[in-house]
Order: C-alpha cells, then sequence, then structure tokens
C-alpha cells in the first residue's frame, strides 16, 4: 500500500476453479468487512469439508491496510473495533486519501463521490500502487467470480460497466436468495465511478458485491449461508 503496509492473501482449497473474497476496501471506515473476511477465512479453514474439491478460495480480508491503521494504529486483523463511527471517516481512504474503488478503469472520473461528497479518484486508473496489485492478482489468478464486502447498503449487486454482466446477475440473485439479501441490478444511492466490480466485469471476470445491513455488524449466518450456496454451484456447474 501507499504507507508500505503489505496486502495479504490467503488459499484454502488446491482446486483448479478460483473465487476471490475481498473484504475492507473501505479499510477502516468499513471495518466489519475485514473481521467478516477474516472470520470466513478462519472458519473454512477450521471446516476444509466445506470447499469442493474443484474449487480454490483466495480470500484478500484486507484491501486497503493504509484505511485500517489509519483508525485502528494496526495493520493486523486482530484489531478493537471502534465505538466511534466519525472516527472512522478517514480510513475510507488510502495514504493519498485516494478513494481506492473510485480508482479503476471503468467510467473513471478524477472527482468521485461519496453520497454528497467529492473524493478523490486518483490521478488516473489504478493511480494506486493497492489497486494496481489487486489488478494484477485479479487477473493472473482468473477467478470464476471476485465477491467484495462492503457496508452498509444491505444487499447485493451484480456488476457491470456499461451493462449488467449476465454471470454475475445469476450469481448476485443465488447469493441474495440463500443470505436473504435484496438484488439490486444498481446502486442507486449516488453515481458511482471507477468501481472495481464493475471494471472486472469489463474484463470478463464475473463480480459482486455484498454490502452488509450495518457498519458494525458481520451478518455471519446470512453470508456463510450465501457463500455455501455459491460454492456448492459453482462446483456442480463445473461438473457439468
Amino acid at each position: 500500500a501507499v504507507c508500505r503496509l503489505p496486502i495479504l492473501s490467503y488459499r484454502l482449497g488446491q482446486g483448479e476453479i478460483p473465487l476471490i473474497l475481498v473484504g475492507g476496501i473501505h479499510g477502516g471506515y468499513e471495518w466489519n468487512t475485514i473481521l467478516l473476511a477474516e472470520e470466513m477465512r478462519a472458519y473454512l479453514g477450521e471446516n476444509p469439508d466445506l470447499i469442493p474439491s474443484s474449487l480454490s478460495l483466495y480470500f484478500i480480508p484486507n484491501a486497503n491496510p493504509d484505511g485500517l491503521y489509519a483508525v485502528t494504529g494496526s495493520s493486523s486483523t486482530s484489531f478493537n473495533p471502534p465505538t466511534d463511527f466519525e472516527a472512522t471517516i478517514p480510513g475510507r481512504f488510502n495514504g493519498r486519501y485516494v478513494d481506492l474503488n473510485r480508482n479503476w478503469d471503468c467510467d473513471w472520473q478524477p472527482e468521485a463521490m461519496w453520497g454528497n461528497t467529492p473524493v478523490s479518484g486518483g490521478e488516473a486508473p489504478f493511480s494506486e500502487p493497492e489497486t494496481r496489485a489487486l489488478r494484477d492478482y485479479f487477473l493472473e489468478t482468473d477467478p470464476a467470480i471476485v465477491l467484495f464486502w462492503h457496508s452498509a447498503a444491505m444487499g447485493v449487486y451484480p456488476s457491470g460497466c456499461g451493462r449488467i454482466d449476465p454471470v454475475s446477475q445469476e450469481l448476485a440473485e443465488l447469493f441474495g436468495s440463500q443470505a436473504g439479501y435484496g438484488v439490486y441490478e444498481s446502486f442507486e444511492h449516488y453515481g458511482i465511478s471507477g468501481d472495481a466490480g464493475n471494471w472486472l466485469a469489463s474484463e470478463g471476470i464475473p463480480s459482486i458485491t455484498v454490502e452488509l445491513t450495518t457498519h458494525a455488524s458481520l451478518d455471519w449466518e446470512m453470508n456463510l449461508a450465501g457463500l455455501k450456496a455459491l460454492l456448492r454451484h459453482l462446483a456442480d456447474t463445473a461438473q457439468n
């Protein structure tokens, strides 16, 4: 990352079909997504029978270590959750105060929006070391899907740059139906530019965004149910 903190990935399973699960692209502002990704990784590590033999899961619990450090003073995924919500806002950005989910090459804009607040999308698409590292990792791994955890819009969103990717739509509907989230074709709260999932869809890699219900909840049972259904579906599709 900008401040020289590492972005860590972990692999579970030895199958030929990769999946990537990402938390914390908004760092300490969405710290609950980091804890969820880390707890999901630990749970599946302790229950490897839940991972079909044809699959490999790649976890990136924290895609924005600068943002987590800014809020917690720690780069570890074992941290004390912040209690002051307002104090987490600076943790949304990296060390150059760029919003990493506005720095991808799909409808990129130098000045992006976060609600009614203008934020930096960076000097150019992939101007930030974090997004370059993730981009290269995604393309090299060539996953069947990338799942991003965010908070807190309470829903599942398929990806698409210009139009919804049909595979992303199918997988979003599957995950949402099993997890109990609503599924929405687009994020209607405000305009989004430079989004990671949308860029992935433009590269032919399906992607969904799971928005947790609050900025503190993990929605553990919901996400475990959704992920189990996703793993079964991808394994069954591979067999057929």
